[in-house]
């Protein structure tokens, strides 16, 4: 499949916001509030840009004075009582802010467009943007952490707001074949009903889900399968881990998005895994922990779900089993619903939709038939290099999504095999699958001369022993699999995969 999505227009805003964040150690509370007392992002960056140390005491001292009071009213704009103590932080943070400025390759933001997007590969969205999903904002609840100043990402920006009640889904990265089918299962109905599917990118449960999002494609008009988003913890040319690149690529491929509120170049240490996690919670409605342990990342962001007051559930599971643990315990103190069913998704999401893909022009532009620029872009017009810099044509979009497409493009699909013959479909000769596939057929018919029921966890264990050169891993499993069943090669019967029909 080959998607054609638009890139959201680059803004004059965004890239101050994306030059303040650069500036930033993590989810930064006094660079929330100083946003808050100011008029925008620019207003700020120059006032720190003046106020910096090297400069001139006339120049600098003033600007540290306009500094403190941008802060101190927005602090109080935030419902937050500016005290001695916070006043100490706040200096500590401005220090650290022009530390981390030093390494800017350019004072002027406007002149690092293309440095602040990886040359036009990743997009950058900030609020006030069309495609910049809202619920975000609630994160303000917090005093000591902060909603992000601006998200950058890959793929199709209008995924994060296609979905009024996004659901995430999240767990252990050691799940078993149990917590899989959970986030598997459920992910498919979802994206099958429309909605938006969220989780975090990562091994077991993260990756079931994103891949049974995907798979909601199978037999269905796209137009009418909700998207998934993958939140990272650390810049998107960091995405891991490596062996779900195939993963992330499909995400791309049937316009998902791959986001992350860092700027490229931050390498994801395990302190941002943490403040990742509010991210997954603030962008779901209802989140949905389907396998924890008991010190499992996914409490974390069930914790954080909470506080956000969404709705939270939690698959029930052997309570002989650690990996069941963190589930049943916060179902026991009624942090989270007991979820009844992973085949029952109406009772957890609301209404079936069509996703919102409400533009067919980039995010942010005019819904008028004339090339226009918003606002902010005008103002930066002096500059025929900033014009260039500040709007990107769809024709990058298209050339950024050129590579993907061919992920995808020889995968054998049902709907481009020949009209029937006679009144027959003409059969899908395992001869003519990519190996990889012909190796994942004969394990299925391994594992049913064997009376085996063909789970992923089954073709594993069968590969180690037959082929344990070419299938490493779950997530070879899994990414076979699903691109298998997309293609009508295998379909899904209860927890078993089996080849289809079709097959010869």
């Amino acid at each position: 499949m080959t998607n054609h999505s638009p890139m959201p227009i680059l803004s004059r805003d965004a890239l101050f916001r994306a030059a303040l964040t650069f500036c930033l150690d993590g989810a930064d509370a006094s660079m929330y509030a100083t946003l808050k007392g100011a008029d925008n992002a620019e207003h700020v960056w120059h006032v720190l840009v003046e106020a910096h140390p090297s400069g001139s005491s006339t120049i600098c001292g003033p600007a540290m004075k306009k500094l403190e009071r941008m802060f101190i009213e927005g602090m109080i704009r935030w419902g937050r009582k500016p005290s001695n103590t916070i006043m100490n932080a706040f200096h500590t943070a401005v220090a650290s802010w022009h530390n981390r400025m030093q390494d800017l390759p350019n004072r002027n933001p406007l002149a690092l467009a293309d440095w602040f997007t990886m040359d036009g590969t990743q997009w950058i969205v900030a609020p006030g943007n069309s495609c910049w999903p809202q619920q975000l904002d609630d994160l303000a609840i917090r005093s000591d952490w902060a909603p992000p100043l601006c998200i950058w990402g890959k793929g199709d920006s209008r995924a994060l707001t296609s979905c009024d009640k996004p659901i995430g889904i999240v767990g252990s990265r050691d799940v078993t074949e149990y917590g899989r089918y959970v986030a598997h299962t459920l992910a498919e109905q979802a994206a099958a009903s429309g909605h938006l599917v969220v989780s975090g990118g990562a091994m077991g449960t993260d990756a079931a889900a994103h891949w049974g999002a995907l798979n909601a494609l199978h037999g269905r008009n796209q137009s009418n399968i909700g998207r998934t988003v993958a939140v990272f913890a650390g810049g998107l040319n960091h995405m891991g881990p490596m062996r779900n690149r195939a993963l992330f690529e499909r995400i791309e491929g049937q316009s998902g998005a791959l986001i992350s509120e860092l700027c490229p170049n931050v390498i994801p240490e395990a302190r941002r895994f943490l403040l990742r996690n509010r991210i997954i919670a603030a962008l779901s409605s209802t989140l949905v922990v389907a396998q924890a342990r008991l010190h499992s990342g996914a409490l974390n962001t069930a914790g954080w779900a909470c506080e956000l007051m969404r709705e939270v559930y939690a698959a029930p599971g052997d309570i002989n089993q650690p990996v069941n643990a963190g589930c049943n315990k916060i179902i026991n103190e009624q942090k989270a619903v007991l979820l009844c069913a992973a085949t029952r998704i109406e009772d957890i999401c609301h209404e079936p939709h069509q996703p919102i893909m409400a533009f067919d022009s980039p995010c942010g532009e005019p819904r008028t038939g004339q090339s226009q620029q918003p606002e902010e872009a005008q103002q930066a017009q002096h500059s025929p290099q900033q014009d260039t810099q500040l709007q990107r044509p769809e024709e990058n979009a298209r050339n950024q999504h050129r590579q993907h497409s061919q992920t995808t493009a020889n995968i054998p699909d049902l709907r481009d095999q020949p009209s029937p013959v006679n009144g027959k479909t003409q059969a899908i000769k395992l001869s003519d699958l990519p190996e990889s596939q012909r190796l994942m057929a004969a394990l299925i018919q391994e594992c049913n001369k064997r009376h085996l029921i063909t789970t992923p966890d089954a073709l594993l264990r069968m590969a180690k022993t037959s082929a344990p050169d070419d299938i490493t891993n779950i997530a070879t499993v899994l990414e076979i699999l699903g691109t298998m069943e997309l293609a009508g090669i295998v379909t899904r019967k209860a927890d078993a995969m089996v080849l289809s029909e079709l097959v010869a």
